[in-house]
């Protein structure tokens, strides 16, 4: 005979709290982005400055179609805030995009520009540029340096040797703590938001209204 079925117990009957839904969520998204990463690494096609200068004007181009379109859908968001001045229209457009746009293509096209970037300096000066590439080296290989500096941690197998690229190797590490930090603070800015919001809304009721009429 079986013993008696032991059933599963849900959190709440176990006294531990509910667990968020973003939380959910930005694993979900984290997954993705780490997807990206591997499958953009993976890439095998080696580069010449020819090639690598082709590399690079098409990303520019991409890029300014990409900023005329973030600018353009910034000022449409930015009138749902009509109610503000239009400095507060413009950041409060700009947080929503953030969040709309998600973790995953936000961190993916950091990474990819400042691929870019690196990329552009070695087409320059191959030589000098760093320490550690192969003659014709992989598009993954400036993928591979620039998502590892942007965890403020670059690696060891390859340096930045010229000064632009060294220069170049701060800058990614003081923007990437800015954007991982401006894209955090989406989140606390919206849920304090509404928590005002819902405060405001309480006191304002009927039943906090003096009853006594005034004289």
């Amino acid at each position: 005979m079986s013993g008696p079925r032991i059933g599963l117990r849900s959190r709440e009957s176990l006294g531990l709290p509910e667990r968020p839904r973003w939380l959910s969520q930005g694993l979900v998204r984290l997954t993705v982005l780490c997807t990206l990463i591997v499958l953009i690494a993976m890439l095998r096609p080696r580069l010449d400055r020819e090639s690598a200068a082709i590399v690079c004007g098409v990303a520019a181009g991409i890029a300014v179609v990409g900023a005329a379109t973030f600018l353009g859908v910034t000022r449409r968001v930015a009138q749902r805030f009509a109610f503000l001045d239009p400095g507060h229209q413009i950041a409060d457009a700009v947080a929503l995009l953030l969040r709309r746009t998600g973790l995953p293509l936000l961190g993916l096209v950091f990474f990819l520009a400042w691929t870019i970037v690196y990329l552009a300096l070695w087409a320059i000066h191959p030589d000098a540029a760093f320490t550690g590439l192969e003659p014709h080296p992989r598009f993954a290989d400036f993928f591979y340096y620039s998502v590892s500096t942007a965890f403020i941690s670059p690696p060891g197998d390859i340096i930045a040797r010229s000064r632009g690229v060294r220069a170049a190797t701060l800058i990614e590490m003081l923007t990437g703590f800015g954007l991982l930090s401006a894209y955090l603070s989406t989140f606390l800015d919206f849920r304090g938001g509404r928590a005002g919001l819902g405060a405001r809304g309480g006191a304002g009721g009927p039943g906090d209204q003096d009853p006594t009429p005034g004289t």
